[in-house]
């Protein structure tokens, strides 16, 4: 969630002479250890894999392969969108407390590398606390801007004390090496089923204490099965940055397009929060 004046997405531009190798190695890591993979972990993402991104079992077939999945079909306020227009709001700023973030792991569940939180991040909604769960990644993008998709996105996924979920969408853009990916690339599980732990300093880049301003909102739902509505949905405004060497890792470790079809507004007004002096 990188915003132009916060220190933690701040863009170093790595030489590709230094980038290459250890991108080049990790992938010769990953292609030597795929087959060794045991079958119980192959079981366990399969069993928990009954959706998928592709053929029969794709977004338009989620509604079908369960009745847990029917709000993928039937819900009418489904995420992601194609945000074209928004009402300009004299929302308040969001408050970003991520200090000292504490993470559990870093999981290919062949779907997303997802990254779990064990403590150390918060945000505050109209006044309202979310905690931190965990942050992963879709590419391409599943929202879109004027019709414009990007080559990467991530959610960081929020709960509240009440169980409401908010969710903070973080759109990339063809740039120079963006230094907090590269610290996760470090411990990117390549193989679908591999879980990885990475060291608190890992997350160090993602730590900021911030009132963002420049931000989309609207209501939406998971874009996962089961599509679950009633998700608050804050698109910032701001695009971080990504390279053709870290986006090639995430679509190696992904193996495939993990991105749902935008879904139809129905009515639902997206509001843009008005920047202010204060």
């Amino acid at each position: 969630m990188k915003l132009t004046a916060i220190k933690p997405f701040g863009f170093l531009l790595i030489s590709a002479l230094i980038a290459l190798p250890a991108w080049t190695v990790a992938k010769e890591q990953a292609a030597g250890t795929a087959g060794t993979e045991t079958a119980e972990a192959e079981k366990a993402v399969t069993e928990h894999a009954k959706w998928s991104y592709q053929d029969k079992t794709g977004p338009q077939y989620w509604a079908l392969l369960s009745d847990e999945y029917r709000m993928c079909h039937e819900g009418k306020n489904q995420s992601p969108i194609n945000i074209s227009t928004a009402v300009p709001s004299k929302l308040k700023g969001i408050r970003f407390e991520y200090n000292m973030l504490v993470p559990e792991n870093i999981v290919n569940n062949g779907h997303t590398i997802q990254v779990n939180i064990r403590s150390g991040g918060k945000i505050t909604i109209d006044e309202k606390p979310y905690f931190l769960k965990q942050f992963h990644f879709h590419t391409p993008s599943e929202h879109r801007i004027d019709g414009v998709s990007y080559p990467l996105e991530s959610h960081f996924v929020h709960v509240s004390e009440d169980n409401q979920i908010a969710v903070v969408s973080l759109l990339y853009r063809p740039g120079p090496a963006n230094t907090a990916l590269d610290a996760l690339l470090k411990n990117m599980p390549f193989n679908v089923g591999e879980t990885k732990r990475p060291g608190v300093r890992d997350l160090e880049l993602f730590e900021r204490d911030k009132v963002v301003k420049n931000y989309f909102r609207y209501s939406g739902s998971l874009t996962t099965p089961p599509c679950t509505e009633g998700v608050t949905w804050i698109v910032l405004q701001t695009r971080s940055n990504v390279n053709k060497l870290q986006l090639e890792a995430f679509q190696y470790a992904l193996k495939h397009p993990n991105n749902r079809p935008v879904q139809p507004l129905n009515g639902r007004v997206v509001v843009k929060k008005i920047p202010t002096a204060k």
